[in-house]
């Protein structure tokens, strides 16, 4: 018997993927266009309006008949007004009938600041990563479900995380702490509303801007020479992490709330 977790992107759904732009949100974006049904809409956002329209034009070689949606949008400075603003055109421009899920991924973030945590003491820095990181993704969150329930009867939640928020590394006290609250924010709203599936999908080392990032800045040597010999030797691929993604969607082998690590599921 399937799970009942399980989803079935041939029905008709909207799709929302923050950090569309480049690295893991531009290849969610591609990758679930040539799984979706031809009458679903992918809304795309990110700061970067160049990425966007790459991305709009990848998804366009893949399957020209989906609806396509990109708002430039500072996810450092989290506003629910203008949230409010983007699903309410959203809802007018597109046809709502027949929408049977609503996904949104939660993909977009920075990696912060790379010091020993004595060092990490300018605050407006801790603001503005928890803006971005945590803060955005609370209120961003809210109105997609509140927007999103109406027409839809799956709603589906997919919180990008790291290994980083579970497990110590040095020179990673801000980007750990961030990505370890917003797991937890996303496994209270699992309990907190069970006709929503929740899942927390750590990628793996993954050859991202992020990653590169953490090789070339960090201070720890060790950390800085444990991230190089992974670029080096076995980094993933986005392809591969979203591959690995979309089929445990596919499957739905979890319980909602549940974090899963790319290397769970070899």
């Amino acid at each position: 018997m399937p799970s009942p977790l399980a989803v079935n992107f041939s029905k008709k759904s909207v799709v929302v993927i923050t950090g569309a732009s480049k690295g893991i949100g531009q290849t969610i974006a591609t990758e679930i266009s040539s799984r979706l049904n031809q009458n679903s809409i992918l809304v795309l956002l990110a700061r970067d309006n160049n990425g966007l329209d790459e991305t709009k034009k990848r998804i366009a070689e893949i399957d020209k008949s989906l609806t396509v949606l990109t708002y430039s949008l500072d996810l450092s400075k989290p506003d629910q007004e203008s949230y409010n603003s983007i699903f309410n055109e959203i809802l007018e421009t597109i046809d709502t009938k027949d929408i049977e899920f609503g996904y949104i991924f939660h993909n977009a973030g920075h990696i912060g600041t790379l010091k020993e945590t004595t060092e990490l003491t300018d605050l407006a820095q801790w603001r503005q990563y928890y803006d971005l990181n945590l803060f955005s993704a609370v209120l961003l969150n809210s109105v997609f479900i509140k927007k999103l329930r109406p027409i839809a009867p799956q709603l589906v939640v997919v919180n990008i995380t790291s290994l980083v928020g579970r497990m110590p590394f040095a020179n990673l006290a801000m980007y750990g702490s961030g990505k370890a609250s917003r797991e937890i924010f996303f496994k209270v709203l699992a309990v907190e509303q069970p006709k929503v599936t929740v899942l927390n999908y750590s990628p793996g080392p993954v050859l991202t801007d992020m990653f590169n990032t953490i090789c070339d800045s960090a201070e720890d040597p060790e950390l800085k020479k444990n991230f190089q010999e992974t670029r080096e030797k076995s980094v993933l691929t986005t392809d591969q992490t979203v591959t690995k993604l979309l089929t445990i969607l596919e499957q739905g082998d979890y319980k909602s709330g549940d974090t899963i690590d790319y290397f769970d599921r070899i």
